[in-house]
């Protein structure tokens, strides 16, 4: 074989934990890593939605407080990503819960990392935008919920947002020890993709298809 099609391959991810009613027991996984007070991201649509119903009765049957944010925007923005930040930095939590898709994966990451590392915005964002600082320290513990099966963030380090100002998309994209990687994954088969047309699991097949081209360059014939 020669050097130019020879592959190295690393495989760095959350835990996972796969299975019908593993959402319930997010509230007893945190209360055994002594978390208190649980910051909880999804979007609006998704908080009307059993998903979220699920993780917050989870997480008061162990007597955990709860602040629910429910702001995220779809395809994150500069913006909103901001808006999180700060809505995290005013909330005493010890843990975060995330449940949605990507948006709300990437939303939740970011803001962890930048409540318990603060720092200019662009600071951890890669290069050439940003200065792709190293994360300092560990981040307080995440768990992510999926309800949609296309990017993956909940097993990743990744964070990816609009940057209006370039216009760009900009995130990080993480290799190293110390990363905003959600501790635990947790994509129960009854939450992903709810009640959806056949359509909508095709389209997702087809996008994470599509993360797959562009992060490893691998292009169609």
């Amino acid at each position: 074989m020669s050097s130019s099609s020879e592959f190295a391959f690393e495989l760095a991810t959350s835990a996972i934990r796969f299975g019908a009613g593993a959402t319930r027991e997010c509230g007893a996984d945190l209360s055994e890593l002594g978390a208190r007070h649980v910051l909880v991201f999804t979007d609006p649509a998704l908080r009307k939605l059993a998903p979220v119903a699920t993780v917050l009765e989870s997480l008061d049957s162990e007597g955990l407080a709860t602040t629910l944010f429910d702001r995220v925007r779809v395809e994150p923005s500069s913006d909103s990503i901001q808006e999180a930040i700060e809505f995290a930095q005013a909330t005493p939590y010890d843990a975060i819960v995330a449940v949605g898709g990507g948006s709300t994966i990437d939303t939740a990451k970011i803001a962890n990392l930048f409540t318990c590392w603060p720092a200019d915005f662009l600071d951890y964002v890669n290069q050439p935008i940003g200065k792709g600082k190293p994360v300092p320290g560990p981040v307080k513990p995440l768990i992510a919920i999926p309800t949609t099966a296309g990017t993956g963030s909940e097993t990743t380090g990744t964070a990816i947002f609009d940057f209006p100002r370039l216009p760009a998309r900009v995130g990080r994209r993480d290799s190293q020890a110390l990363t905003p990687r959600p501790r635990r994954a947790v994509p129960e088969p009854s939450g992903i993709a709810i009640r959806c047309r056949a359509r909508i699991p095709r389209a997702e097949a087809e996008g994470s298809l599509a993360h797959v081209r562009d992060r490893t360059g691998i292009r169609a014939p």
